[in-house]
């Protein structure tokens, strides 16, 4: 406001200064042309007035000039102090993206660390790793390596005395059982009174009418020592393992295994007692000869299996607390290729154990006396008789129907044998496998050959005892094999940070 007032102040001045000349220059003319000459005091009032004129009019220049300086420095600090904001606000703005950049850059790398970081943990915890089972060095090592597989093949033999057992038609020889120590007959007397009380179940009616006691003693023998055998099992177990806690090797990991081991075997007596007393009572099956419930019968083989699977991995893993892909040194080509084998070993697995449940109803019916040709059934690739309970018994025709049973059973064993052919082919030439690993695969393959083409001769003979206890042997070994070779297949564990 100050510098317009100033500005209208030194354009009036001008403009009466300008006046006051014009005026001046016209009188003077005027007077010259007139001749008159004019009074000394009139013209000294104007040149004082004229003087004065100016001298305000130089005046209004100088506060014009000097306001004018103080406006351009109020532009230029304005135009300073906008600079310094502008500067101040794009530099704060690019601190900002800078630092969200950064961030984002830090926050990749970070992501980057962690996945080395849990490479390296990961190869580190392949060499170490997080549950040991036995502490004491390599002596103490293998020392209980020894002894739990001790109890493998103790348990292993169970199976197959148990198949034994049931093939001389021996397990419904003895009518009562005890949890703790059975004493036998040793007398003429305790034999009168054992076999004074067979002869009162179904199996003595029905189907060895006229046994003599001798004969009887064989039958009882069997079945005693399959008893037997389960029960010094539990001993075989408590005195080592009280030895080696004593001397520090067992850690708590393996002795809540084996507790749980020695509880699955108790109930295994009980399940076989549950077993037998299904054959020693009147039931709504109209056999020749009396049969245990195939349903028990194969409760009871899959408790055989369970606790034989847990104590094998057990062993596998006092022996081979790592895995090939899981060791320091493992390469990647290493590690794909167990994880490729991986994905189809475990199904794998599941279908071989389906398939050896599926034969204790084979077993259970004794479906393997019935329909002794190869491959067909009765002349039919489907036998005719495959679905005859279905009206009366439903679902549980597949289970209690004699040629349903073996039928599902023959599929099953060549859909276990074509699974291997092809895993096998898909990966025989795998040089990135593990030594050990390739073994397996070639050994499950020779293994389930062996056991299909003993599985069809057993059939085509009528199954002897001899060979139908084999059979039951090499179901156990097939799965040996491939719970072997799954715990080869072992990857490195997934580290958490």
């Amino acid at each position: 406001m100050a510098r317009a007032r100033a500005l209208a102040r030194l354009m009036t001045t001008t403009t009466r200064g300008v006046a006051t000349t014009t005026t001046t220059t016209t009188t003077t003319t005027t007077a010259r042309r007139r001749a008159m000459p004019m009074p000394m005091t009139m013209t000294m009032g104007r040149e004082t007035v004229t003087r004065a004129r100016a001298s305000a009019s130089r005046r209004a220049v100088r506060e014009f000039t000097s306001l004018g300086r103080r406006g351009w420095d109020a532009t230029s600090a304005n135009a300073t102090t906008n600079a310094a904001t502008n500067a101040a606000t794009n530099a704060t703005t690019n601190a900002a993206t800078n630092a969200a950049t950064n961030a984002a850059m830090a926050s990749a790398a970070t992501r980057a660390m962690v996945r080395r970081m849990r490479s390296t943990m990961a190869t580190t915890a392949q060499a170490t790793p997080s549950m040991t089972l036995v502490v004491g060095g390599e002596r103490a090592t293998r020392r209980v390596a020894w002894w739990l597989g001790g109890g493998c093949a103790w348990v292993f033999s169970m199976v197959v005395l148990g198949g034994m057992t049931r093939l001389t038609r021996s397990g419904l020889s003895m009518t009562d059982w005890k949890f703790e120590y059975e004493h036998p007959p040793l007398t003429d007397e305790d034999w009168a009174k054992e076999f004074e009380k067979y002869k009162q179940s179904p199996e003595y009616k029905k189907s060895n009418l006229g046994m003599t006691v001798e004969e009887y003693k064989f039958i009882y023998w069997m079945e005693y020592g399959h008893r037997m055998w389960g029960r010094v099992l539990g001993l075989y177990f408590v005195a080592p393992l009280a030895y080696f806690a004593s001397k520090g090797y067992v850690t708590s990991a393996l002795a809540k295994r084996l507790g749980v081991f020695f509880v699955l075997g108790a109930a295994q007596g009980m399940i076989g007692w549950w077993m037998v007393k299904s054959g020693l009572e009147e039931q709504e099956f109209s056999y020749d000869v009396p049969r245990v419930s195939p349903y028990r019968l194969a409760t009871h083989l899959t408790g055989a299996f369970t606790i034989y699977t847990g104590m094998l991995w057990t062993t596998l893993n006092v022996i081979y607390p790592v895995s090939p892909s899981q060791s320091a040194g493992a390469s990647k080509a290493l590690i794909d290729a167990t994880k490729r084998l991986h994905r189809v070993v475990h199904p794998l697995a599941g279908l071989i154990g389906v398939t050896a449940i599926s034969g204790a109803y084979v077993a259970g019916m004794d479906a393997g006396r019935a329909y002794n040709t190869f491959p067909l059934m009765g002349g039919r690739w489907i036998p005719e008789e495959y679905l005859d309970q279905w009206e009366q018994k439903g679902w549980r025709n597949f289970f209690e129907n004699t040629a349903a049973v073996q039928f599902d059973h023959r599929v099953l064993a060549l859909t276990t044998l074509a699974s291997v052919s092809a895993v096998w082919l898909g990966h025989r030439n795998s040089t990135a496998l593990h030594p050990r690993t390739r073994m397996l695969l070639h050994a499950l393959l020779a293994t389930t050959a062996g056991q299909v083409t003993l599985g069809v001769t057993t059939l085509l003979h009528h199954v002897p005892v001899e060979l139908g206890s084999a059979h039951q042997a090499g179901a156990l070994t097939l799965f040996t094999v491939v719970l072997a070779l799954m715990h080869s297949l072992r990857g490195p564990k997934r580290l958490r940070i």
